[in-house]
């Protein structure tokens, strides 16, 4: 394996403690002592599992101090979170704070271990399902913490015979790869009861996006993305916040999987719902909760300029989401129909696109208040619509809004969750990302070119070098670290 040097800069919550040696000075003189002695240090190599978290490395690094001083350690903590499996090593500074100093090299190694999967039941289908998806009946661990990712996700049976079939599904945690073969039987017979989460999980196999995971527990279905989607993000914006996508690894999005009609509508500064592909859903305003009965045109997104040609733009967090139809998601599902369902709301009810699941035209009027349709299979439903609210602008069902996840503003280098653009319009915005990861918005105001433009950190996991001429600062050019 190659050894990688990184530079001395840290990113865990372990902690270094000094070894003390006696005084210097003559216990029985009143002078004091002024000199000093440096700290001496020694290392062994450390050797952490990928993914184990925040690890004291006190145990790597022996340091004596003959003066008996407080030693501080810069950095002080190694992190094995986001690291790729290797050997590194790191130059940590000892200081005992009165002058002595001394820097030693402490190599440490990285090390992962194989994703664990298995079938946990042999499902009895119809062919009229269509598609098998596997993930409802594996047991899958990463003992590393790593996202698992299966291939195929699903299987194809809408043309198959009755009979036992066998199919080999490799499953990998993005460095290590493993397999194991899947058994399931056609039988136009079975009847099988589909489950809430598994009817959620089928959903998100037909997402266009392959890192978007479904995980349950006795009361919600998690829809787990970095809510950065592969289609095209920011073009066709007029009116922008300066703010540009950046990824949010490990968004959790959690949908009940017991829906019950609330007493009351919800509405709520935050996403209500998440699409299958992993983004959340917004309501139609850039001013957080609504008047239910009143619509403002002054405060929707679409009539302001504010979303891009894909439906979604950029929020406070830097973080992607949408607010109307997220229309290039469903131009790249696999075999859209009316009957297929582009997002759920956070209280358990889907969301469909413009028609009746059974293709019929909904006309106006059909749509309740929170844009939605009582359901014969979900109870409830919720719809797409060209006109507002667009999308669903409040939830019928229970939520407890107290889980619900919610993206904080990128930290350091500066406060991006507080930028201050102009109100009037943009020209000329575009959004690139180059082929080594470095992404760029720029954008035209009063003759002016502005831009704000990051590249992933070499150094720390989730952590991106900004690089920004932004209206909010008049124009000057501001740099910084910015970690999720």
């Amino acid at each position: 394996m190659a050894k990688i040097k990184i530079g001395a800069v840290s990113f865990l919550c372990a902690y270094l403690v000094g070894c003390g040696g006696g005084s210097g000075a003559d216990s029985n003189s009143n002078q004091p002592n002024t000199q000093n002695t440096s700290p001496i240090c020694s290392a062994t190599t450390f050797v952490a599992p990928r993914g184990s978290g925040d690890i004291a490395i006190s145990s790597a690094l022996q340091c004596m101090d003959a003066d008996g001083d407080t030693l501080s350690f810069t950095p002080s903590t190694i992190s094995s979170n986001g690291v790729l499996t290797g050997e590194y090593s790191i130059d940590v500074s000892v200081s005992d704070g009165r002058g002595g100093q001394t820097t030693v090299q402490l190599p440490y190694q990285i090390t992962n271990q194989l994703p664990q999967c298995s079938q946990s039941t042999a499902p009895t289908v119809t062919a009229k399902s269509g598609a098998l998806v596997i993930e409802s009946y594996l047991t899958c661990l990463d003992p590393n913490g790593d996202n698992i990712q299966l291939n195929p996700q699903s299987i194809d049976i809408s043309n198959l015979a009755n009979g036992n079939y066998q199919q080999q599904i490799n499953f990998s945690d993005g460095e290590l790869n493993a397999s194991l073969v899947f058994e399931y039987t056609v039988s136009d017979d079975a009847q099988v009861e589909i489950t809430r989460c598994e009817r959620i999980t089928q959903s998100v196999a037909l997402s266009p996006e392959r890192d978007v995971t479904v995980t349950c527990d006795a009361n919600y279905a998690y829809v787990t993305s970095d809510t950065y989607p592969d289609h095209d993000l920011m073009n066709g914006i007029t009116a922008t916040n300066e703010q540009i996508p950046v990824p949010a690894v490990g968004y959790a999005a959690p949908i009940k999987l017991e829906p019950h009609t609330a007493a009351n509508p919800t509405t709520i500064d935050a996403a209500l719902g998440v699409a299958v592909n992993g983004v959340p859903i917004y309501d139609y305003s850039a001013a957080g909760e609504l008047d239910l009965f009143n619509y403002d045109p002054s405060i929707d997104t679409v009539k302001l300029g504010q979303l891009d040609n894909c439906g979604g733009h950029a929020g406070r967090g830097d973080d992607y989401h949408y607010h109307a139809a997220p229309t290039c998601m469903m131009a790249s599902m696999e075999n859209l129909s009316d009957e297929s369902i582009i997002g759920w709301g956070y209280d358990g009810y889907p969301l469909y696109g413009f028609n009746h699941p059974d293709g019929s035209a909904i006309v106006e009027g059909d749509l309740e208040l929170c844009n939605g349709y009582p359901d014969e299979t979900y109870g409830y439903r919720y719809h797409l619509s060209t006109t507002p609210p667009y999308v669903f602008q409040c939830l019928v069902g229970e939520v407890d809004t107290n889980v619900l996840p919610r993206i904080a503003p990128l930290a350091g280098g500066g406060d991006r969750g507080d930028l201050r653009p102009p109100s009037g319009d943009v020209q000329n915005l575009t959004h690139t990302v180059s082929s080594d990861g470095k992404r760029t918005m720029s954008y035209d105001y009063q003759g002016e070119n502005y831009y704000v433009t990051y590249t992933p950190s070499t150094e720390k996991a989730n952590c991106y070098e900004f690089e920004m001429k932004a209206i909010s600062n008049n124009g000057a050019i501001q740099t910084g670290t910015y970690c999720r």
